[in-house]
Formats: C-alpha cells, sequence, structure tokens
C-alpha cells in the first residue's frame, strides 16, 4: 500500500497484489461552502475552496488510474453549505468518479438523496482491508483505513519552532488518515502517548511523505 504524497490521500501501488480494483482513499473532504459559512460568521475565507478540492480529487483519481475513489466519511459538515450550486458540482463529479461514502458523524443525518455516490454505513471489506470512518478498538481483527480524527502532530526544529503537521497514524491494526480539505481543523495528537499505543506516525511534507522515529 502507497500512503500520501502531497495531495493526502491512499492507493495501491502498482506491484500491490490485492488489485483487483485499484481504490483511492481519501477522509474528511468536507466538499461545501465553508468559504460562505466563515464569511458569514466575519472570517476571511478565499471563496471556491469545495471546487479547488473536488478537482483535486479528480487528478488524483485520474493521474493513479483508479477505478474507484472511497470516501472515508465527513464528506458533508453542515446543512446550511448545502448549495444547489455545490450539489450539482457534486453531481456532476459523481458522474465523472465512481465514488463510494462510507458516511461519517457529520454525514449520516444530512447527506442528500439522489446524488451519483454509493453511501455506506458502517464498514466496507476491501479484500484484506476493511475501510471504515472511525478507527477500530485496539486488538480488532483485520487492518481499517478509518478517517475521523484528521490528525496532525507538532515538530520542533532546530530553531526552536514548532510546526504542528497533518499526519498519517499507522497502529498494528489500522491506518488513520489527514484531512483531504482544506478549512477542516485538526487533531493534535502528542506523538509519546502514540509512542506507548506502537503508533507510527508519517507527516506531510511538500510532495513527499516522512515517517518520523519514535
Amino acid at each position: 500500500m502507497q500512503i500520501g504524497r502531497k495531495n493526502r490521500a491512499a492507493g495501491w501501488p502498482p506491484d500491490c497484489a490485492f488489485r483487483q480494483q485499484p481504490q483511492r482513499f481519501a477522509r474528511r473532504v468536507n466538499a461545501q461552502t465553508q468559504g460562505r459559512l466563515r464569511r458569514a460568521q466575519g472570517q476571511p475565507v478565499p471563496a471556491g475552496t469545495s471546487a479547488r478540492t473536488l478537482a483535486r480529487l479528480q487528478e488524483l483519481v485520474v493521474t493513479h488510474d483508479a477505478n474507484q475513489l472511497v470516501v472515508l466519511g465527513d464528506f458533508w459538515h453542515g446543512l446550511d453549505g448545502l448549495t444547489p450550486a455545490l450539489l450539482d458540482a457534486v453531481a456532476r463529479f459523481g458522474e465523472r468518479i465512481p465514488t463510494v461514502l462510507i458516511l461519517g458523524n457529520h454525514d449520516r443525518r444530512i447527506h442528500p438523496p439522489g446524488l451519483p455516490l454509493q453511501a455506506i454505513r458502517g464498514t466496507l471489506p476491501l479484500g484484506p482491508l476493511t475501510a471504515g470512518h472511525e478507527p477500530p478498538p485496539p486488538g480488532t481483527p483485520g487492518f481499517t483505513l478509518a478517517g475521523h480524527w484528521h490528525p496532525a502532530v507538532l515538530i520542533g526544529s532546530r530553531a526552536g519552532d514548532r510546526l504542528r503537521r497533518p499526519c498519517f497514524v499507522r497502529y498494528p491494526h489500522a491506518l488513520v488518515l489527514p484531512a483531504f480539505g482544506g478549512l477542516t481543523g485538526a487533531l493534535t495528537l502528542r506523538r509519546s502517548d502514540l509512542a506507548h499505543q506502537n503508533a507510527e506516525v508519517a507527516v506531510l511534507g511538500d510532495g513527499s511523505v516522512h515517517w518520523l522515529p519514535r
């Protein structure tokens, strides 16, 4: 399995044994008019965030010749953002890119009917893997790709600065992906806690993914 690159997705490399249907994975897309919502609250946010997010997703799918996109939940954020323009853009995206949406906690109450997305409650078996929204408890059999947290860690520099970077978190039983869309926030995890949980961390850099020492 290949994780990351700059655009924060996970998928299958050419030499992976399980490749009946090449997949791309993304989590917490928050495809909606977040700029509109935050501008209404007096926060300066550039327009077109959702359009850029959908364009990045489509570029990844086409570049990696994937047959299907699997979204690990939290595609939507709130009812106020479900504008006709956004729903039309998502419908056109779903017609071009076969997409499975595993409904996250933000999606379950507000997912609009009639869109060309395959919405799933619960988990989706994918060969030796399971795709889900929330990471399963430690000790769960198999290996799950999950979202929900939009994790990040703090990294110190030689100059004494501390940077917060989105990250992948790999447990023995699960891989938690960082958020894909913009303006999603992040849950900052303590690296010492992750080490005690036998977890490894990979941060997103400029066009690459870097595994951190424990």
